[in-house]
């Protein structure tokens, strides 16, 4: 908040950017100027519209922005606002005075355009739904030293159990019973793809990506095979490809690519996906009951430590690159994490059973560190 940069702070619908952004502006309004607008209301789109550097000028002098003291505007919603480049490009190049600090509920691939206008004048900080230590209020110094919590380890894994089923969207973790729970998580899920894909984005076939998001649900931890989806789907390949796509700018999965180092006995032609949140997962195939309970409890697990490791990576500024391994063989590795700094290696295996090994295959990889997750640590891998 000191420095000078405009924050851009983005992420899916309903995780918590307004929440979070009107409590900054109740603290700091309370020390310096500031005002705060929703780029979606037409009272806050008639004060910015047409913006110039004269008309900025005049509306900073009446919300008492005086130019010798710190003030803070805050922008609620700006994806959909069409000049919000010329906007903010001008309040920082004009009224270095002015910190604005802005949300976004659109991923970086549609905020292209907004990083090319404002090169070197903004900072962008993802926002996903609650992680555990968020949820449990700890503070974790370093992302990758996977402290432990000996006297709060069962709790904390209790936590978890329930991040399985219920995800960890902070509207759905206010409420107490499960038939509400999962009601607000199909709100959830329809504003995510009825209100925004389907209203953004140019599809040819929506019913598809419907069908494709179900597919996918039932896919997590195993290889997905673009091919296959697209027969199954009707469409061509290009098509399954492109609506992954799509749904990775609304963060409701992402691609976890494989580790290939050019080997013959390495696959490096599928992928796996795997969804930000469980329970808008499990709200795509209508299954809520209880993990101990379940027959796809080893996908849910893997699906919820790989998602985990790799939301702590995005808040630590992206220092490893994720990957899987695995041979034609049958040998694999569930997360590869290789240092983008210095020459290392993380390999993390997964497991409800408690028996995990590394194959002698995957020694060529050299790996500093070989992690075993399993149901008594996982909170470790969760922070």
């Amino acid at each position: 908040m000191d420095e000078r940069e405009i924050l851009v702070l983005y992420g899916p619908r309903r995780v918590g950017k307004t929440t979070l952004l009107q409590k900054l502006f109740q603290q700091l309004a309370q020390e310096a100027p500031a005002a705060a607008y929703s780029l979606d209301d037409p009272t806050a789109q008639g004060i910015f519209d047409e913006p110039s550097t004269a008309r900025l000028q005049r509306v900073f002098a009446e919300l008492g922005f005086d130019p010798g003291r710190r003030a803070y505007l805050f922008l609620d919603e700006v994806q959909g606002f069409p000049k919000v480049d010329v906007l903010l490009k001008l309040t920082f190049d004009h009224f270095p005075h002015v910190k604005v600090v802005a949300t976004s509920s659109s991923s970086l691939l549609l905020l292209q355009g907004l990083t090319d206008s404002l090169a070197g004048r903004k900072y962008f900080i993802e926002l996903l739904p609650l992680s555990l230590g968020e949820y449990a209020g700890i503070e974790i110094d370093s992302f990758f030293a996977f402290p432990e919590r000996i006297t709060q380890a069962a709790t904390l894994n209790e936590t978890l159990r329930s991040f399985t089923i219920y995800g960890s969207y902070p509207e759905v973790m206010n409420l107490s019973s499960a038939s509400d729970r999962a009601s607000k998580l199909r709100d959830i899920l329809e504003s995510t793809l009825y209100k925004d894909i389907f209203l953004l984005e140019n599809l040819k076939a929506p019913q598809v990506l419907v069908k494709l998001v179900a597919l996918l649900a039932h896919q997590i931890g195993s290889l997905v095979n673009l091919n296959e989806l697209a027969t199954q789907l009707g469409v061509s390949r290009n098509t399954v490809d492109q609506y992954i796509a799509v749904l990775e700018k609304y963060f409701l999965v992402f691609r976890l690519p494989p580790l290939g180092r050019n080997l013959r006995s390495e696959i490096n032609s599928k992928q796996k996906v795997y969804f930000w949140d469980l329970g808008l997962r499990n709200a795509v195939i209508n299954r809520f009951f209880p993990f101990e309970a379940r027959d796809d409890r080893r996908a849910l697990f893997e699906n919820l430590i790989v998602a985990a490791i790799l939301k702590r990576n995005l808040y630590a500024q992206r220092p490893f690159n994720p990957y899987f391994w695995r041979t034609y063989q049958g040998y694999e590795i569930d997360l590869v994490l290789e240092n983008r700094h210095q020459p290392e290696i993380l390999a993390v295996q997964i497991t409800t059973t408690g028996k995990a090994s590394f194959s002698q295959a995957f020694d060529r990889y050299q790996p500093a560190q070989r992690l075993v997750v399993d149901l008594q640590n996982a909170y470790r891998f969760c922070w």
